[in-house]
């Protein structure tokens, strides 16, 4: 295992993958990981739809759309990004071996609600997520995560008949990354340009 430290600066979104089963005691452990995160009022109203039937995987890339990137040469690190990202989008599902599908009982709006408690189980779910992502790194694996967009939500919820007054932030995709996976350069974030002591 990485020291913890490691394990966050070797944290990639990776979004191509070998064809490479994950052993069900690992998936376990990162699943766990994710479930320790902490949540609004202790309620961890959280439900993990976990899939690693490739047939299961491949029907629900097909909701999923790449869109196509007319950037050739990127010249900035979001380009180089929207290059690599945009037309995996369904192919990075494809090519996975789990997608972890992390949905929340929504108990307020996010929309309507003036006193922000809507966002709550919402962030607590990105706990999940990253607690999930960094834990896949110790293990090994590449990850990155897909947000569902236009329409979807509701047809991935149709896809897996998922109940009622549940909300998906993302889909949390898994796998051993290609030797030849393209990874996009960061934008600059470290502690001397992005924090601020005391005052803004």
């Amino acid at each position: 295992m990485m020291e913890f430290y490691q394990v966050i600066n070797n944290r990639r979104s990776i979004r191509q993958f070998e064809d490479k089963e994950i052993q069900r005691e690992v998936l376990e452990r990162i699943l766990d990981a994710g479930l320790r995160a902490p949540s609004s009022n202790h309620q961890r109203r959280w439900d993990l739809v976990t899939l690693t039937n490739k047939a299961v995987i491949h029907d629900l890339a097909q909701i999923v759309r790449p869109y196509p990137c007319r950037i050739t040469e990127p010249k900035t690190p979001q380009q180089e990004m929207f290059k690599i990202a945009y037309p995996r989008q369904r192919s990075m599902i494809e090519e996975c071996a789990c997608v972890v599908l992390p949905f929340f009982k929504q108990k307020y709006p996010m929309t309507e609600d003036k006193n922000g408690y809507g966002l709550m189980d919402y962030g607590a779910t990105w706990a999940l997520v990253e607690n999930m992502l960094l834990a896949a790194t110790a293990e090994g694996l590449g990850s990155v995560v897909h947000i569902p967009v236009k329409k979807e939500p509701e047809q991935i919820k149709e896809f897996l008949k998922i109940p009622d007054g549940r909300y998906l932030p993302t889909l949390v995709i898994l796998g051993y990354a290609s030797p030849n996976a393209e990874v996009p350069s960061q934008v600059k974030a470290t502690v001397e340009n992005k924090v601020h002591w005391n005052k803004w």
